[in-house]
C-alpha cells in the first residue's frame, strides 16, 4: 500500500511487523569499485620493509613503479620531464665523412629512436638507471635496442659463481665493477649478458650505495633514484587519503525525520507507533526503488536531513605539503604537475630556473650515452671513428624564447647600437638586406618622413645642427 492511499479513501492494512528502515548498499558501480581498488592497491605502499623477507616488493624499483602508477602528481612530474627528450635533432654536418653519416642515419631509422630517448629520460628520473640490450651483427652494426625490465636485472663482478651469496656482499666487500648483467637471476630462465652488450645510463652513481633484490651491496655501479627520498612522503600521503575515504564512507550522510503532524490526529499510542512504523517502511521502500536520476516526492511531514560534513578532518594542507615535496625533489614546477595552487609567477619563475638545470643534466647524460652508442654501432659495422667524427645529438633549449621575446631582444639591441640591422634580422630568421646595416639614430623629422614618405615635412621640428645640410 502506498503512502498516499490513506488520503485516497483506501482502508489501511494492519502492519503485522514493523521493520526499521535499512539503506541497503546499491548495486556495485564503477565508482565504488574504483574506490575499493584504490584502498586495496595503495595499502601496498604502506609496507615498511624492503628485504625479501618483509616486503611484497622484490626490489625498490617495484615500489617506484607503483608510486608512479598510483600518484597523479608524481606521474605528471615524470611525464613532464621525460617529454622534454622529444625536442631533439641530429646535426649530421659535424660527421667526418659521408660513410659515417650514412651509417648513423641507417641506425637511427632502424631503431625507435624517439622512444629510446624519451624512455631513457623517464627511467633516469624514476630509477636513476636505464638499461637496454644491444642487438646487432658484425659488419652491419646495431639493428635493435631491446628494453629490459630493470626490476629483473642484477649486476655482478668477475668473482666466481660459487662466491655469490648474500652474506658475502656486505659493505666491507661490495660489488664495484659491472662485469655481467644477469636477467632473472636464480630463476629457471636466467640469462647472462656481458657489459659490452648492455646500454646502461645512470645518474649520480659514483658514490651511491645500493642493495639489489638478492641483498648484495654494490657501490658506484647503480645510479641513484630521486624517488628514494619520496618513499615515506608517498606512504604518508596515501595513509591520509585512505583514512579520509574510510571515515567518509562510514559516516551517515543523511537521515529521515517525521513530524508529529503525521500522528497528531491519533490518540492511541499503539496506533501512533504502528502509523510511524508504516510510514518509515513505505519511505524506505520508495527510496530503495528510485533510480539515481529520480527524486522522491514525500508528504510535508517527512523530511530528509543532510549531515554536516564539516566535522570531517581537513587534510588538504598536509596533502599540499606532500605535493610540494614531490615538486622540490624532482625539481619540477607545480604547474607542470597540474598543480596550480600556490604556483605564483615569482615561485614558478624560480622553479623553472632550477628545473632547466635538472633537465639539462639528464639530457647531457642521454646525449653522452647516445654518442657512445654511435661509436658502438660504427665499431660493429667495421668503421673506425672517434667521438669528434660523429654527428651530434642536439636537444632544443627547454626555455626557448617566444617570437615576442626574440623581437624584443633584437629591437633593444638595434636601438641601443649594440648590433647591426643585419644581425637583428638574423636573430628573427629574416633575410639580410644589402643596405642599411649600420644603426644610425634618425632625427625627429626623419622619423616622421619614414611614417609619411609621400608627404612634405610638416612636423615643424627644427633640424639639429648635425642634420643641417652644408
Amino acid at each position: 500500500m502506498g503512502i498516499f492511499d490513506r488520503f485516497r479513501g483506501k482502508k489501511p492494512q494492519k502492519t503485522v511487523k514493523a521493520r526499521e528502515i535499512s539503506f541497503r548498499p546499491p548495486a556495485p558501480s564503477p565508482f565504488s569499485a574504483a574506490i575499493s581498488d584504490i584502498l586495496k592497491e595503495t595499502e601496498s605502499l604502506q609496507t615498511q620493509g624492503y628485504t625479501q623477507f618483509k616486503s611484497i616488493y622484490k626490489s625498490e624499483f617495484d615500489l617506484y613503479d607503483d608510486m608512479v602508477k598510483l600518484d597523479p602528481e608524481l606521474n605528471g612530474a615524470v611525464r613532464a620531464v621525460s617529454l622534454t627528450g622529444n625536442k631533439y635533432r641530429i646535426d649530421y654536418s659535424t660527421a667526418k665523412n659521408q660513410r659515417i653519416r650514412t651509417s648513423i642515419e641507417d641506425f637511427v631509422e632502424s631503431v625507435d629512436f624517439d622512444d629510446l630517448i624519451i624512455n631513457s629520460m623517464r627511467n633516469l628520473i624514476v630509477y636513476g638507471n636505464s638499461i637496454d640490450k644491444i642487438i646487432g651483427r658484425a659488419g652491419v652494426g646495431i639493428t635493435g635496442i631491446q628494453s629490459i625490465p630493470i626490476t629483473q636485472i642484477t649486476i655482478v663482478d668477475d668473482r666466481p659463481t660459487s662466491d655469490y651469496s648474500p652474506r658475502a656482499y656486505n659493505k666491507d666487500d661490495p660489488i664495484m665493477q659491472a662485469i655481467t648483467y644477469r636477467f632473472r637471476e636464480q630463476e629457471r630462465d636466467q640469462q647472462n649478458y656481458p657489459a659490452d652488450e648492455i646500454f646502461h645510463l645512470k645518474i649520480d652513481y659514483r658514490s651511491n650505495w645500493f642493495k639489489d633484490r638478492l641483498n648484495r651491496w654494490t657501490y658506484g655501479v647503480w645510479g641513484a633514484s630521486r624517488f628514494s627520498s619520496l618513499k615515506q612522503a608517498i606512504r604518508a600521503k596515501y595513509n591520509t587519503m585512505n583514512n579520509r575515504i574510510a571515515i567518509e564512507d562510514s559516516m551517515t550522510k543523511q537521515y529521515i525525520t517525521i513530524d508529529m503532524k503525521a500522528v497528531e490526529h491519533i490518540t492511541d499510542p499503539n496506533e501512533q507507533r504502528e502509523r510511524l512504523s508504516h510510514i518509515m517502511t513505505e519511505v524506505g521502500e520508495l527510496l530503495e526503488s528510485l533510480r539515481g536520476d529520480q527524486s522522491p516526492i514525500l508528504p510535508d511531514y517527512v523530511r530528509i536531513e543532510q549531515m554536516d560534513m564539516k566535522n570531517v578532518p581537513d587534510n588538504s594542507g598536509f596533502l599540499e605539503m606532500i605535493n610540494s615535496d614531490i615538486s622540490a625533489v624532482l625539481q619540477v614546477p607545480r604547474v607542470s604537475q597540474g598543480q596550480e595552487r600556490g604556483a605564483t609567477f615569482a615561485a614558478t619563475f624560480n622553479a623553472n630556473t632550477w628545473s632547466v638545470q635538472a633537465i639539462s643534466r639528464l639530457q647531457s647524460i642521454v646525449k653522452e650515452g647516445i654518442h657512445n652508442l654511435f661509436i658502438k654501432h660504427l665499431e660493429m659495422a667495421g668503421i673506425v671513428a672517434r667521438k669528434r667524427d660523429l654527428p651530434t645529438l642536439v636537444f632544443e633549449p627547454v626555455d626557448e624564447e617566444s617570437p615576442y621575446q626574440l623581437m624584443q631582444r633584437a629591437a633593444v639591441g638595434f636601438e641601443k647600437g649594440l648590433i647591426s640591422r643585419e644581425e637583428a634580422r638574423e636573430i628573427l630568421n629574416y633575410d639580410p638586406k644589402t643596405s642599411g646595416t649600420i644603426n644610425e639614430t634618425p632625427s625627429p623629422s626623419e622619423r616622421i618622413n619614414r611614417i609619411r614618405p609621400d608627404k612634405e615635412d610638416r612636423s615643424g621640428v627644427k633640424p639639429d645642427k648635425g642634420d643641417e645640410e652644408p
